[in-house]
């Protein structure tokens, strides 16, 4: 993990608390993918983005973003905070 990125280190301990939920939640759920950094969005204060890899078809890669969606539609009612997953790389299944 990424952990001495300074972007990581820009954010509130609760934030940074929330995205690692969010991406060990979903590594449970999607075992191929690995943590590799966060980054704040340029558009939005209080919105992140937990870039990850991995090999993942796309329909892996659609059903790991539904996942993130909901929980992180969750995380940004009860905490204020918005978080995405973004996959640096999806393995070509056409």
């Amino acid at each position: 993990m990424n952990l001495h990125h300074p972007a990581y280190k820009a954010m509130t301990r609760k934030a940074r608390e929330l995205a690692m939920m969010l991406f060990n939640e979903t590594q449970q759920k999607f075992p191929e993918i690995t943590f590799s950094s966060i980054m704040p969005s340029p558009e939005l204060r209080k919105r992140y983005w937990i870039m990850v890899t991995g090999e993942l078809s796309e329909e892996r890669h659609n059903a790991m973003r539904e996942f993130v969606a909901d929980r992180g539609t969750d995380i940004l009612i009860d905490e204020g905070y918005s978080f995405a997953a973004k996959l640096k790389h999806t393995l070509d299944t056409a």
